[in-house]
């Protein structure tokens, strides 16, 4: 079976070698791959899709393959309601995905969905909600996304 589709989600990590592998079937249609000395090509129509958080990282002959779209941040509120929505799913009480949502959104200079989640999966069985959103919000902005 022969993918007829590729996706490839925040590409920009993507090391620059295996750009150049991506890059080489986009413009060729042809998958080399070389195995204890061996070289095998496989012909492939496929069409790449990808997401990325930004186009810095990506060479500029691999970028120049894609149609860019740039899709504007979320405004509070549809943040608000994917947020409430996500944690609630993943057990949470309506009053903590209350909390960890505008906690995110007001005190994290880059808020998303993930750093809601995160927050929700330590502070769950926490009796003092409030105070372990600030342990979690702290944690963020002193360490960064783990």
């Amino acid at each position: 079976m022969r993918p007829k589709y590729l996706l490839v989600d925040e590409i920009e990590h993507l090391k620059s070698e295996y750009q150049t592998i991506l890059l080489s079937l986009m413009e060729t249609g042809i998958l080399t791959q070389t195995l204890h000395k061996k070289i095998r090509q496989t012909q492939l129509k496929t069409w790449v899709f990808a997401t990325s958080n930004g186009t810095r990282r990506l060479s500029e002959p691999l970028l120049s393959r894609f149609r860019v779209m740039y899709l504007n941040e979320y405004t509070f509120s549809q943040f608000y309601e994917i947020s409430i929505r996500k944690l609630v799913a993943e057990g949470l009480s309506d009053h903590a995905a209350d909390e960890i949502a505008k906690s995110v959104w007001e005190q994290l200079p880059n808020p998303n969905i993930r750093n809601c989640v995160q927050i929700g999966h330590l502070v769950k069985n926490e009796s003092n909600i409030q105070m372990a959103i600030a342990d979690e919000i702290q944690n963020f902005k002193e360490y960064g996304n783990r």
